[in-house]
């Protein structure tokens, strides 16, 4: 295997605007690998004001949180999140985040489908 072809320098690739609904978030994917599961890794950047809208997803997701300060929304609760934390959110759950600080909150979020295959 060639690992150059597997290594990437984030602060090389622009972020890219995640879309829909959102407002003010982007992201970019860690591996170039497209694994058979639809397993994903992203780095996500939510800008100041920035809202990832409640939704609900088929797979189970884990947020990290590297930087700054955000609140999570869980199936009608508040979740105040800060560097540090980790927050698992299991597939079928309505869920969303914003940034309503003046910096940048930035994570990293695993997609996982739980029966290995994406649907």
């Amino acid at each position: 295997m060639d690992i150059k072809s597997e290594l990437i320098h984030l602060d090389s690739l622009p972020w890219e605007p995640f879309g829909g609904k959102t407002k003010d978030i982007f992201r970019k994917t860690l591996s170039a690998t497209t694994f058979p599961s639809g397993f994903k890794a992203v780095l996500t950047l939510a800008k100041p004001g920035g809202e990832f809208p409640e939704h609900i997803d088929l797979y189970t997701h884990i947020f990290y949180i590297l930087e700054g300060e955000g609140e999570v929304l869980l199936e009608g609760r508040k979740i105040p999140t800060k560097r540090g934390d980790s927050l698992t959110i299991k597939a079928g759950k309505k869920h969303g985040y914003r940034n309503k600080k003046q910096t940048d909150f930035i994570l990293i979020t695993l997609n996982i489908f739980e029966r290995g295959e994406e649907q």
